[in-house]
């Protein structure tokens, strides 16, 4: 009977429905005046900002955990079919419905920006097409190197790199400047911490999973005082920018996927709703922005308006999703669903009781 590796499913839908209410909040703001709930808003949105960092690290962990440092014969092929097509397909979409052409030569220029300039969310799969090639270049590279070194020293490379971006100006020069512009989100560099985690805790899974326990107190004391310190950097006024290219974003998103492992470590049960969202997150990941910015207000009062916008965005999604995916072309449109059953895991998580 197949073990089902229980994290996976919290992170995938943890991390699609956080990127539903940061942009079910960014677009309230625009709807409401709200100079005191705005902060407790915007801290909110920052705890957060884990969800984009944790979907790329998941495609590393589990290509490292189940491949090792190979990958599958067809690997390449497949993934562009189910990663990149929907990633053109949503673009074009997008292009047309928030770049608003009047004419075919604004169209194409919004489809330009969209794609090749990180100018919507569907960016972070060029990111990881990037973790696919470094994992097939480097990985069997890496496994004779030490992890926890590696491990902190991309964190520095990947903090300084949007330290540079926030804290230096752009030059001049054009060879230079688009890395500090939308394009530089799109470059693996801010993204490698992330990378090197996957590719750690995948290829020594079990033995990461085996002695994390140990540390558990390590990692929630750790994980509160970076949370801390990262609601301090905004409130102060320092790093006022809420989303997931700042500074303090790499350890603190690192810390919270540690967290995750260790609930793991301690039970393997996730409810049927997880299971379920996270069989739709990569549609919901992609669907949603059509939908969260153009409900309109539905309610007079900002908590209700944030939590009925969140609930349909999830619920049109979901729904598109099912309904794109009765055809076998609906998977290459909007993404594919997840086959995993509930009944199936939990089989599992009573035989086994182990990852």
């Amino acid at each position: 009977m197949k073990v089902y590796t229980s994290v996976i499913f919290w992170m995938r839908a943890m991390a699609c429905l956080s990127i539903v209410m940061i942009h079910t909040i960014t677009t309230t703001f625009y709807k409401f005046e709200m100079p005191n709930e705005g902060y407790l808003l915007r801290v909110f949105q920052l705890l957060l900002l884990y969800a984009t960092p944790i979907f790329v690290f998941i495609s590393e962990f589990l290509l490292a955990k189940h491949y090792k440092t190979e990958v599958k014969e067809g690997f390449v092929k497949q993934k562009l079919l189910i990663l990149g097509i929907p990633y053109i397909i949503i673009n074009l979409g997008l292009a047309y419905v928030y770049g608003h052409p009047e004419n075919l030569k604004e169209y194409m220029e919004s489809v330009n920006f969209m794609m090749f300039h990180g100018g919507t969310l569907t960016y972070f799969i060029i990111i990881i097409f990037q973790f696919y090639a470094l994992h097939m270049l480097f990985a069997k590279y890496l496994v004779k190197l030490n992890p926890i070194k590696m491990i902190f020293y991309s964190l520095i490379i990947t903090s300084l790199f949007w330290a540079m971006r926030t804290f230096i100006d752009a030059p001049d020069a054009f060879y230079l400047n688009w890395m500090w512009q939308r394009e530089g989100w799109m470059v693996f560099i801010g993204w490698l911490s992330y990378f090197l985690l996957g590719f750690y805790m995948g290829y020594y899974y079990e033995t990461f999973m085996a002695n994390i326990q140990r540390y558990s107190v390590h990692i929630l004391v750790g994980t509160l005082i970076v949370t801390v310190i990262t609601v301090f950097n905004y409130l102060s006024g320092w790093l006022t920018l809420v989303d997931s290219k700042r500074i303090d974003t790499p350890l603190y998103v690192t810390m919270i996927i540690l967290v995750f492992f260790l609930i793991s470590s301690y039970t393997k049960y996730v409810p049927r709703f997880f299971i379920f969202i996270s069989n739709y997150s990569f549609s919901i990941y992609l669907i949603h922005y059509f939908i969260v910015h153009r409900l309109g207000k539905l309610h007079d009062n900002p908590a209700f308006n944030i939590l009925f916008t969140f609930t349909l965005t999830v619920t049109f999604a979901i729904c598109i999703t099912y309904l794109f995916n009765l055809t076998k072309f609906g998977k290459y449109i909007v993404g594919g669903i997840g086959k995993v059953k509930y009944e199936s895991f939990y089989n599992s998580y009573k035989n086994n009781q182990v990852d």
